[in-house]
């Protein structure tokens, strides 16, 4: 949990753990959203700035949405600054999908096969961010006591470290704290990484045999809303509050997605069966580079 790896000479800009890991992170999402594109026949040239666009407007609205959760100004020294465990996910994820649309709308790409190479790139990339935030010690889960369920995995964060000062601040009597470490909490930073990577892994399954454009997007979509609301939501320290029965608000919102999601696929599954031809477009179209 080093603060800080080095400091970018000139600029004076720290480079921390965190902050590698989210470069790393957009670098491979960037790659592998081409690489996927190519193979679709979609225009690569186009398509890169359009991730660009949508990942840089996706990062100033996690900042910013995380930012007004907190009731903090929204000042450049805020906004340019990528703590760990300082970005409001969801709101982000949102963002650059709008953007990204308004791009492939802007430069005639159909939007759902854009998807399709960006669903997965996205996973792969969140996956990479969440190890990173668990090694930098932020959205860390909650207390994992003897005998409690995945107690053999909880882990432990050294003083200093955000679970550090909340358990000696707010419980200081849990077992487990001592004035070197951090109660064992889980590591739900990694339940969530291993979310995205099987998201990755499902919708490079499906790419092989999907029927229709978005088919790709929607499964990556559901097995991350799926793992963010059964291993991420519950067990994260600041879990939301419950909203309906057991079930917390974060939960009931990503139950909503899921179901979006399934009915915007029986809706691309009806169009597919009616016309297979439209529904099929990485296999080509006016939007393909003429070789």
């Amino acid at each position: 949990m080093a603060p800080e790896l080095f400091t970018l000479p000139g600029l004076g800009w720290a480079i921390t753990p965190y902050g590698l890991a989210v470069a790393v992170a957009l670098v491979t999402a960037w790659l592998v959203s081409l690489l996927l594109a190519r193979r679709d026949k979609l225009p690569t040239e186009v398509l890169g700035t359009v991730f660009v666009l949508s990942a840089i407007a996706g990062l100033l609205a996690a900042r910013a949405g995380f930012l007004l959760q907190q009731g903090q100004a929204l000042d450049l020294s805020h906004l340019r600054s990528l703590p760990a465990g300082g970005l409001a996910a969801f709101g982000g994820l949102f963002v650059a999908l709008a953007v990204g649309a308004i791009g492939c709308r802007r430069f005639r790409v159909p939007t759902l096969a854009w998807l399709d190479c960006w669903a997965p790139a996205v996973a792969i990339g969140g996956a990479i961010e969440r190890v990173g935030a668990f090694f930098a010690g932020a959205d860390f889960g909650m207390y994992v006591g003897p005998g409690d369920f995945g107690h053999v995995l909880g882990v432990t964060y050294p003083a200093g470290s955000p679970a550090f000062l909340l358990h000696t601040a707010a419980f200081p009597g849990l077992p487990g704290l001592s004035e070197t470490s951090s109660a064992p909490v889980h590591p739900v930073q990694l339940y969530l990484a291993v979310s995205c990577a099987l998201a990755f892994a499902v919708g490079l399954l499906v790419r092989r045999r999907r029927r229709f454009s978005g088919q790709t997007f929607l499964a990556v979509a559901a097995v991350f809303l799926l793992g963010r609301a059964v291993l991420f939501e519950p067990l994260r320290f600041d879990a939301s509050p419950l909203a309906l029965g057991p079930l917390r608000l974060q939960q009931v919102s990503g139950i909503g997605l899921l179901l979006a999601a399934a009915v915007a696929w029986w809706m691309l599954s009806a169009r597919a069966a009616a016309q297979p031809k439209l529904a099929r477009q990485w296999e080509g179209g006016p939007w393909t580079p003429r070789a």
